[in-house]
């Protein structure tokens, strides 16, 4: 059985096309038919049902995936294994959400580059959706993500821990010193959200539907950077944030968390990759460096 023969089985499993695949594989797509045919007589079944022009993998293919998959990442982690880490190159592509690179990426990122000098890491960061739809193309090959919890059985789930998410507010802004707020008594305050699809603006919007309330904010953006220095700046401005994304100016002294007693609401931080993916000696090693740093409390 040809390690060629299995990535490109998994190829043509993640991209639903023997066209496609062939064109990623740098194939031509009688190469990729012919070396899934090949693989189908060493089985003795049929991995694709071909009607037409329409390529469906069957219950045997599906089942086959993870032993393939297993397979070709035992092969390169035996191909490095004569390689230190400091000798492995390549890429490695990343996606996550802007409060999360802001929280945690200056960590990893430096802990990574020491132990993998050589690899170029990709960094990507976008809302959920977008993140999530690159990881299914395979545009990416791991997400830290801050959602609801996920479950998908395309996506492997390496890790996961709760969040709070907080109302915040300058130190000066008479709310902060209230131990009797909820929510109607906000919403006529000026806010600043993130724009939808974030999943903590989107958690917000569904509090107050749910209370028959409604802000509308005076600005959206995708920048919790820009949230946290316009409040700083500006006393009466309030926003919804994860708490680690407010926590260093909390220590300083100059944002507060609104203690509101009838909106309590949390985020999950998880990493995710694609159950299909080949995982590398590099990818695994960010998957490791990025686990190392997400166990740690903010």
């Amino acid at each position: 059985m040809e390690v060629r023969n299995l990535v490109t089985f998994l190829k043509v499993t993640e991209l639903k096309s023997f066209s496609r695949a062939a064109e990623a594989l740098d194939y031509s797509q009688s190469a990729v038919t012919v070396q899934i045919q090949q693989l189908e007589r060493e089985l003795g079944v049929q991995l694709f049902d071909r009607i037409g022009k329409t390529v469906s993998i069957t219950q045997y293919g599906k089942d086959f995936v993870s032993y393939a998959r297993d397979v070709v990442s035992a092969i390169a982690r035996a191909s490095a294994f004569a390689s230190s880490d400091s000798e492995l190159s390549g890429t490695v592509r990343v996606g996550t959400l802007n409060s999360l690179l802001t929280a945690s990426f200056s960590n990893i990122v430096p802990l990574y580059h020491e132990r993998f000098p050589h690899v170029q890491i990709s960094l990507h960061a976008g809302n959920i959706a977008s993140i999530t739809e690159m990881l299914v193309k395979n545009e990416l090959d791991i997400i830290y993500t801050l959602d609801e919890q996920i479950f998908d059985t395309q996506f492997v789930k390496v890790f996961e821990a709760q969040e709070d998410v907080v109302i915040v507010t300058n130190t000066e802004n008479p709310l902060s010193a209230r131990d009797d707020v909820h929510l109607a008594d906000l919403v006529s305050h000026p806010f600043i959200l993130m724009n939808h699809g974030n999943p903590y603006r989107d958690q917000f919007d569904r509090e107050l539907a749910r209370q028959d309330l409604s802000v509308e904010p005076f600005l959206e953006l995708e920048s919790d950077t820009l949230a946290l220095k316009l409040i700083r700046e500006n006393p009466e401005y309030l926003s919804v944030l994860p708490r680690y994304t407010a926590k260093m100016s909390i220590h300083k002294g100059n944002l507060a968390i609104i203690p509101v007693a009838d909106c309590q609401m949390s985020q999950w931080r998880q990493v995710l990759y694609h159950r299909n993916k080949v995982i590398t000696p590099q990818i695994q090693g960010m998957l490791d460096v990025i686990l190392e740093v997400a166990k740690k409390p903010f």
